[in-house]
């Protein structure tokens, strides 16, 4: 189930522009407050053991930490941990950073956790419902998944992958693979066959003249999703 090697050395190209606010990541660093809203608007993180899967160079999980978390970190790109771990120590926080594939780490590890968070990775890896069988094994019973990825679509076509990797270039060209793009029917079936319920689906907003993002009944192009394990 791990991102391919090809995903991977296309996020490595990068790995040291995770903290340029101005730089190839400009619009996650933008996001960033809107993904930590979603989750807070459904769970208290505080004290809460809580993984990011696919955390890069941790934009999210610092985020998360200062809002109370006990915060797990895991990607398999070596140099996007070592960034993580760098930017972290700079600011004398702790967190912990794995770097491994999740499935090798969900095989190998008896750990189990609160909340798991999926932001931005379910649509970077080969087998789909293998990475939702691991979640499922590492989370408590009654606890929850978060997900957000782009919808698959002639909409999502246009404007997530043409427009914003080769006309905009507000993203790295090839960070996205068209055919990998998840409906939220095809994740909510998913789900369904690995013991857990959708309980919310919500669009993402993003304003072109701003380049902000705000929450919205839209989700043809990307949404969030929180599901719980039975």
């Amino acid at each position: 189930m791990s991102a391919n090697k090809i995903e991977i050395e296309n996020f490595d190209k990068y790995a040291y522009e995770w903290w340029n606010k101005r730089g190839p990541y400009k619009l996650l660093h933008n996001l960033t407050p809107i993904r930590l809203r979603y989750i807070q608007d459904r769970i208290d993180v505080t004290n809460k053991k809580i993984l990011d899967i696919g955390c890069g160079g941790g934009l999210l999980s610092e985020a998360l930490h200062d809002a109370g978390a006990n915060v797990y970190g895991i990607d398999a790109s070596k140099k996007t941990i070592e960034i993580a771990k760098n930017h972290a120590n700079e600011r004398e926080i702790d967190i912990t950073y794995i770097c491994q594939s999740f499935n090798d780490f969900a095989q190998s590890s008896n750990q189990k956790f609160d909340y798991i968070v999926c932001f931005e990775m379910i649509e970077h890896v080969d087998d789909q419902n293998q990475l939702i069988n691991d979640i499922e094994s590492m989370l408590h019973k009654k606890s929850k998944v978060f997900f957000s990825t782009i919808n698959r679509n002639l909409i999502s076509f246009v404007f997530a992958k043409v427009l914003a990797e080769y006309v905009l270039n507000m993203v790295p060209k090839n960070t996205h693979t068209y055919e990998k793009f998840v409906k939220p029917s095809e994740l909510n079936r998913m789900l369904e066959e690995n013991n857990f319920i959708t309980e919310n689906i919500t669009g993402i907003k993003f304003n072109p003249i701003t380049q902000g993002f705000s929450l919205s009944e839209f989700n043809k192009i990307n949404y969030f999703l929180t599901a719980s394990k039975k």
